[in-house]
């Protein structure tokens, strides 16, 4: 008899998995049989892989674009939203490093309307993360600034994973913020 787990344990086990290799790389079979269940029952934790992947990409951008909602209700200068958005996507990161994951590497696994509604959301985080930090210049920014400008979307998504997993969360977060930064300011810097 195939041991009944509840949904969020499911997910939780499916989505470690999915950290480990690459989601287009894992079958139904191997999935049920991680998270320890028959290959039959897997069906009744999930209508789909896709149907899951969907799910868990649409969290992702939801959750980023809540913190945005969030950062701009305060009143911060825009030095200090730049910085509270950035700390909040890294600290994110921290937390959903499956979800993130699957975002840089397995987005494309979906079919085209699932793909549509994700591209939609991740769209509108990166527009409203380049608004605000295109309120830190002080010119007007040029192309080249606009086009480095999008480019710091898909570096604060994979930051975290350039880093040895032995160093500490206290120094990840040092260092992760530090390269940000960096970043930001070089970038501000163009033309």
């Amino acid at each position: 008899m195939t041991p009944v787990i509840s949904r969020s344990e499911f997910q939780r086990r499916a989505l470690e998995l999915f950290k480990e290799r690459s989601f287009g790389q894992v079958s139904m079979r191997e999935l049920a049989a991680h998270v320890g269940i028959s290959p039959g029952a897997i069906y009744h934790h999930v209508e789909s892989k896709e149907a899951m992947l969907f799910e868990w990409l649409m969290e992702l951008y939801q959750a980023l674009l809540s913190h945005v909602d969030l950062i701009k209700t305060r009143r911060l200068t825009p030095a200090q939203r730049v910085a509270k958005l950035i700390e909040g996507h890294l600290q994110l990161h921290a937390h959903m490093t499956g979800h993130f994951k699957l975002a840089v590497m397995d987005a494309n696994c979906l079919g085209a309307p699932m793909q549509a509604s994700v591209e939609q959301l991740r769209r509108a985080y990166e527009s409203e993360l380049i608004k605000v930090i295109g309120q830190l210049g002080h010119q007007p920014g040029g192309p080249l600034r606009e086009n480095a400008l999008i480019a710091i979307v898909p570096m604060l998504n994979s930051l975290p994973t350039w880093l040895s997993p032995t160093i500490d969360d206290a120094q990840r977060q040092i260092i992760t913020k530090t390269i940000a930064d960096a970043v930001l300011r070089a970038i501000n810097s163009l033309p």
